[in-house]
């Protein structure tokens, strides 16, 4: 088993050292990997990611305490926990992980990021008014059913060269175990790499759902990098014909990258931009932050922002959590890169 273990962790090294092998590996050997471990999962109603992870835990203090009661010698105990942890390890880095490593969107599709023009760049943000404006809607309650129809339905039009798998039936979200920590965090959603699961958060809001869907879904069809997973929520959504999708594509867009205009526009004029959203939807802004706000722990979401931040940055992701609001560029850039003949108002 030792030997087994070197040997899978020499290949996920290799893979994180070598572009053409990660590649390979997410063109190749993933998708198969992926749908594998995926029906595994879909016969246990619960999310197997949570129960493998207390599963470790509880594995490495047992290890600590059959060596004291054992009085096993401390580099043998030593040994053992390095073993479990690698294992862990290559299990994340194979079955998922090793996505962190592969091209990038715009080498993937041949594409060149947009540099900035604002004369372009505000035409876009009378567009993004205007789609705001117009595709708002009421939504009061949640079509689990529809959303995963329709995202599954629009991800399996898209061509293989933008490196995504094809969606299964049998991928559906899992029912969370610790769903109160996530919100008081503010994790709306998640992938379970052990498995490929999906994770939504139960309390996600009825706007929110469908972006949160199509963003954890490009997940599991391979997507690792934060900004590009927001990009193809962005996509998915608002080329539906129903238009509480559309106004969740527009809508989660505008939160994620709030910053990045306001950046690029400075305050004065950022607030004015704001100024020509109609009401309706400035009180969905502030009942959004507001039902967070009351489910957040702020220190506990402070921290686990920090160590989130520092594996994003380790696993390539050099702007770490700021990677979500970075969907701006891509949208600006390649939003148009595909024509679906199921795409619904523009």
């Amino acid at each position: 088993m030792t030997l087994l273990l070197l040997i899978l962790l020499a290949l996920v090294i290799w893979c994180m050292r070598s572009a053409p092998a990660a590649d390979f590996y997410a063109a190749h050997v993933y998708p198969a990997i992926s749908s594998g471990l995926s029906r595994v999962a879909s016969f246990v109603g619960v999310s197997l990611m949570e129960i493998t992870v207390v599963v470790l835990v509880i594995a490495f203090i047992a290890i600590i305490v059959r060596a004291v009661r054992h009085r096993t010698g401390f580099f043998k105990c030593l040994w053992k926990e390095i073993k479990l942890l690698t294992w862990a390890f290559v299990w994340f880095y194979a079955a998922w992980g090793l996505n962190y490593y592969r091209s990038d969107i715009f080498t993937r599709t041949e594409s060149v990021s947009t540099p900035y023009e604002e004369a372009e760049f505000h035409e876009f943000l009378d567009e993004f008014a205007e789609q705001l404006n117009g595709n708002w809607c009421a939504i009061p309650e949640t079509d689990a059913d529809a959303v995963e129809q329709h995202v599954k339905a629009w991800y399996a039009t898209l061509p293989a060269e933008v490196g995504l798998c094809r969606p299964k039936e049998w991928q559906h979200p899992k029912r969370t175990i610790f769903n109160r920590i996530y919100s008081a965090v503010g994790v709306l959603g998640y992938i379970g790499p052990f498995f490929d699961e999906m994770h939504i958060n139960r309390d996600v809001r009825p706007l929110e759902y469908p972006f949160i869907f199509a963003h954890e879904y490009s997940h599991v069809l391979g997507v690792s990098n934060e900004a590009e997973a927001n990009f193809w929520a962005f996509e998915n959504c608002r080329h539906s014909t129903e238009q509480e999708f559309r106004y969740s594509a527009w809508f989660m867009l505008l939160t994620h990258t709030a910053g990045n205009i306001r950046s690029l526009l400075g305050d004065e004029a950022f607030e004015a931009w704001l100024g020509t959203l109609r009401p309706e939807i400035h009180a969905d802004l502030e009942a959004s932050r507001a039902y967070w706000r009351g489910l957040r722990w702020p220190w506990l979401a402070q921290l686990q922002n920090r160590v989130y931040n520092v594996f994003l940055r380790s696993n390539r992701i050099a702007d770490g959590t700021k990677n979500y609001g970075q969907a701006l560029r891509l949208v600006l850039t390649l939003s148009d890169l595909h024509d679906h003949e199921t795409d619904g108002q523009e």
